[in-house]
Order: C-alpha cells, then structure tokens, then sequence
C-alpha cells in the first residue's frame, strides 16, 4: 500500500513538475551537441550511420539472409531490431550516470530523486526516437510496414522505455557506491546487443543455442519490433506478452527498489 502510495505521489511530482524536467530535458539535449560540428543534426546522423554500418556488416560482409526475404526486407529486418537496441543502450547508459552527476538534486526535497534518471532517459530518447522515424520510412518505402506497426509500436516503445527506466532507477543508486558499473556495462550491453536476434531469425539458431536467445529480455522486444515494421503483421502473443511483462514488471521493481534504497545510497553521497 505504501509502495502504490509513493508510485502515486511520484507519478503527481511528474505532472506537477513536468515544465521542469521538460526544462532539463531540453538543457541535457543541447549540452550533448555543444560545440560539435554538426550540431543537433548528430540526433539524425548517429543512428542513420550506426544502422547503416550494421546492415552493410550482415549484408554484404557476412552476407546473412533469412528465406523469403529480399535484401530491401532484411535491412528494414536489421533496423528494427536494432532501433530498439539503440533505445535502450541509450537509456541504461544515461540513467545509470545520472545522480553521479546531479548530486546537487539529491538532497533537493522540491525536485524528487526519482525524477532526476527519468530526466535523463527522456533527453536520451531524441537519438533512437530519429531512428524509428528512419526505420518507419525504410519499412514504408520497402512495403513491408502496415498500419499495425502505427498503433503498436508507440505501445511497445513506451513498454521499452519502461523496462529500460526500471533497471536504470537500480543502476543509478548502485553507480553511487560501485564506480565500477560504468566500466562494466558497456560490456553488458555489447553482449546484450550481440545475443538479441536482431540480424537474424530464431529459425536460424542451432537448437543447442536457442535457449540463450530467451533467456535474453531484449529478444522480446527485438522480435516484437521486427514483427510490426519488418513483417507487418501483429506480433507473436507469447513474445508480445512477455515484453509487456518485462516492461511493466521492471518498471515497477525498479521504481520499488528505487524507493527502499535511496536513503542508504545516497549516504555515500
């Protein structure tokens, strides 16, 4: 009950506050394009280069291609696997980092902790949410992507961002006492990103490894991703389901264990 209490009164701060955390979202957006080049166009270069590389790798380097897919299909195949990737890579990585750096925040009893990693996952969001867009068009221009990619995928974006906010509210305490994470999870994410059938299908994977496919979240997302865009048809229900579980379960956990820790970690503040 207290729990569902404070989940209530975050959920309040949020609305109450949200001109500020819109504010800081804005000011963590542009702090990460000053002084470059290209500027806020980064937002639109970095994921159109980085799926571009991907696809060119599995395309014409290692030359994978599932049956009946043509080369147009599998690249739209690749891209909305890995945009989900993309997201959620960004999401850990900001969030984990966020009280680390927002110290100042933490004792600020007008602008809730909890708040300070949703800021910072919501700034991160610009980069992956111009890849969709880039993938929507690459699915759309390809024929494959039908108007239930338009309903779902918003859905399943939000249920990714809040599976990602989950894990991130845990990571963000931690990073406070073990400095040691940040140099650990670019590790994590590399194996999560190369274990997540993003460049393939299940079909393709030995028996003997399948299993490690599963036992991988993200897999559920990817493959609910490639359903919609790549596909166009709705996505399988047991992969759909289990997404939606993850989502809202670490959401929920994450928000919890957020909750009950934050006094002892932020002693080491």
């Amino acid at each position: 009950m207290a729990g569902r209490f404070e989940m209530l009164r975050t959920m309040g701060a949020l609305l109450r506050l949200w001109p500020r955390v819109l504010q800081g979202v804005r000011q963590d957006v542009r702090q990460r394009y000053v002084g470059s080049l290209f500027g806020a166009a980064w937002a639109v270069l970095f994921p159109l280069l980085q799926l571009s590389v991907y696809a060119g790798l599995y395309v014409f380097v290692l030359r994978v291609r599932p049956s009946g897919l043509t080369v147009g299909d599998y690249i739209v195949l690749v891209f909305s696997g890995l945009v989900s990737l993309m997201a959620f890579n960004e999401v850990i990585n900001a969030t984990t980092n966020s009280l680390t750096v927002n110290k100042s925040l933490l004792l600020n009893t007008v602008f809730p902790a909890e708040l300070i990693p949703v800021r910072a996952a919501l700034a991160a969001q610009v980069p992956p949410l111009c890849g969709l867009l880039i993938v929507l068009i690459a699915g759309y221009t390809v024929g494959q992507t039908s108007w239930q990619a338009i309903l779902l995928v918003p859905v399943f974006w939000v249920l990714l961002l809040m599976f990602a906010m989950g894990i991130g509210w845990m990571l963000s305490l931690l990073s406070l006492v073990i400095k040691d994470i940040q140099h650990v999870l670019g590790i994590v994410l590399m194996m999560v990103t190369m274990l997540s059938p993003f460049a393939y299908t299940p079909d393709m994977v030995p028996a003997l490894l399948k299993p490690i496919i599963y036992m991988n979240p993200m897999s559920y997302f990817v493959m609910t991703f490639q359903k919609l865009i790549c596909y166009g048809t709705w996505p399988d229900l047991p992969v759909a389901a289990v997404a939606a579980m993850l989502g809202i379960g670490l959401f929920l956990a994450g928000f919890a264990v957020f909750q009950k820790a934050k006094r002892f970690f932020f002693d080491y503040v």
